[in-house]
């Protein structure tokens, strides 16, 4: 597991840079994910991924912000949003700074679906603005590929505790899980917004789930998260050397 650049020296640090030119921006939110777990679940699990996935491609793991893009969530207290355009410039900012220090190739590793609109534009600006091969890789995406048949794709069930498992189990508090949402209603409802042809833009996490959360907590095992981790970075690892290598 790699440590992020938070952690790492500079001499470390310039060395993969010259190997590699390849950095990884950890991306997620800070929002509620209901009573047992922490409101940092999503930039822990994009966290935990890109230590192991950084480790793997040999990339420069960047301390990003935790914080992302997420109003839907902002009924609960515990929850912090940034606006669309203060995120863009914030991955701007720190782009602009790895071009500067030798790195040709970006990665933001994304656990957080809020972030894709902002996300995508700043990839864009990025690319055009510093000569940056920019790449998205949605890891919450690939563990719905890969665990979704069990887990199902929820908020604050058993794919989300997984990642914060693998990161601190001490963060996990399941016995506190005790006010799930109808999954009924949650699954009917936010499949609407995951719509392709057409989505409406929901106002609230309680229009989905009026506790903030629901799914099977309790299914999440520590085997479990050792496995999760293993398989969502490796794949995660093999789609950026490949997409790279075909970019060439």
């Amino acid at each position: 597991m790699r440590e992020s650049l938070l952690k790492m020296t500079q001499p470390d640090a310039e060395a993969i840079l010259k190997r590699s030119g390849l950095a990884i921006l950890p991306m997620g939110s800070v929002e509620q994910h209901g009573p047992h777990l922490p409101c940092g679940t999503d930039y822990l699990a994009s966290l935990v991924i890109g230590q192991k996935v950084a480790e793997l491609v040999d990339a420069l793991l960047v301390p990003f912000c935790p914080i992302g893009v997420t109003p839907f969530h902002m009924s609960f207290a515990g929850t912090l949003t940034l606006q669309p355009q203060t995120f863009i410039a914030v991955v701007e900012d720190i782009c602009a700074s790895l071009a500067q220090h030798g790195a040709k190739r970006v990665v933001f590793l994304n656990w957080h679906e809020g972030n894709t609109a902002s996300m995508n534009l700043a990839g864009v600006s990025v690319q055009q603005r510093y000569g940056l091969r920019v790449i998205v890789v949605q890891a919450c995406y690939i563990a719905f590929e890969l665990f979704g048949k069990e887990c199902g794709l929820t908020h604050g069930g058993e794919l989300e505790v997984l990642p914060v498992l693998a990161y601190d189990p001490s963060l996990v508090h399941l016995e506190r899980a005790t006010n799930p949402s109808s999954p009924e209603h949650a699954q009917k409802i936010d499949s609407l917004r995951r719509g392709r042809a057409g989505y409406p833009f929901l106002k609230d996490i309680r229009e989905i789930a009026p506790t903030g959360w629901y799914g099977e907590p309790q299914k999440a095992t520590p085997e479990r998260a050792k496995e999760f981790l293993e398989r969502v970075a490796n794949a995660a690892a093999d789609y950026i050397q490949k997409t790279f290598k075909e970019l060439q």
